[in-house]
């Protein structure tokens, strides 16, 4: 059986970005479009109310429930443009390592049925954990009923027993199921439940893999963080601000475009480009790895096309 190396797995993407120069930096700029984008809308649509976010916990019902309503189209109109956005993303990864001759031009962006299918994909499993999440949640609430029975000190056990329980579950559908963008990305088809006979015998090397290369991630985050607020704070000292400037880079103001934007501002989006465009591959790549890894022994083994997961 084939075996996957979780530390060469969890570092691929990184060197991924390593080796194709090129298409990181038009992925980098991709991202700093989107940024642009996102800002304009978000000050366009509904700026002065996302400002009111930060005292949504001191708000009293009837007030959270009118900032709700005012808030709503903002975020329906933004969470498909996210949607897009993450899917020409990922697309753009898998066609680099599994079609690289695609749309090279362009760093391999593009729309067009894989990305359409990648978040039909997205659109079901959200449902499905929207429906697991209520399946779950009556069964402890039926659970915590029956054990009441036994008095509070039961119940509570009980509950915390099911949480536990409910999180392992969750967490091993995941890892299951996490081979599913790439295999309907490759056979150029939806393919919901295939990544759960593919990733069959090897949960746990797959959650080494993404542990360790979620671990790397967060620390290169942390490193580059720290750097550029160190480089932050030197601009605003050199141009006459205060340390206590630095940290609204990281809240920015979408009252308006003025409140917007900044030298900070602009700083800011050009690092979080530049790493959004190294992190989408580190996250993704180990997936592909994992892909390529066992597609072959599980096709031997059950003797079997990759046509036939489903």
């Amino acid at each position: 059986m084939t075996t996957l190396s979780p530390g060469d797995a969890a570092f691929e993407g990184f060197r991924l970005t390593q080796e194709h120069p090129r298409v990181t930096l038009i992925w980098a700029l991709f991202h700093l479009l989107v940024s642009f984008v996102t800002a304009t809308a978000l000050i366009l649509l509904g700026g002065d109310v996302l400002m009111q976010s930060e005292s949504a916990a001191e708000m009293s019902p009837a007030e959270l429930a009118v900032f709700m309503r005012e808030i709503l189209p903002t975020y329906m109109i933004l969470a498909p443009i996210g949607l897009v956005v993450m899917s020409v993303a990922a697309a753009a990864v898998y066609r680099l390592q599994l079609r690289p001759e695609e749309a090279a031009h362009s760093g391999h962006l593009r729309f067009g049925a894989d990305e359409v299918r990648l978040i039909i994909l997205t659109v079901i499993y959200y449902l499905m954990t929207i429906g697991g999440v209520l399946a779950l949640s009556l069964l402890a609430a039926i659970a915590a009923g029956v054990a009441s029975l036994a008095g509070q000190g039961a119940m509570a056990t009980v509950g915390a027993a099911m949480m536990l329980f409910f999180a392992g579950l969750w967490l091993f559908v995941l890892v299951r199921l996490s081979l599913a963008p790439v295999l309907t990305f490759d056979q150029r088809r939806l393919v919901v439940f295939g990544s759960w006979s593919l990733t069959r015998g090897h949960f746990w090397r797959l959650l080494g893999t993404y542990a360790l290369a979620l671990v790397t991630i967060l620390v290169v985050s942390l490193l580059a963080i720290v750097i550029f607020a160190a480089l932050a704070g030197i601009i605003t000292v050199a141009a006459g601000g205060g340390l206590d400037e630095v940290g609204e880079v990281f809240q920015p103001d979408f009252s308006s475009f003025g409140a917007y934007i900044s030298a900070q501002t602009l700083l800011y989006l050009v690092f979080n480009a530049g790493l959004t465009a190294i992190f989408y591959p580190a996250v993704l790549t180990p997936q592909v790895v994992a892909y390529l890894t066992f597609l072959p022994a599980t096709v031997e083994e059950q003797g079997v096309g990759s046509d036939d997961f489903v």
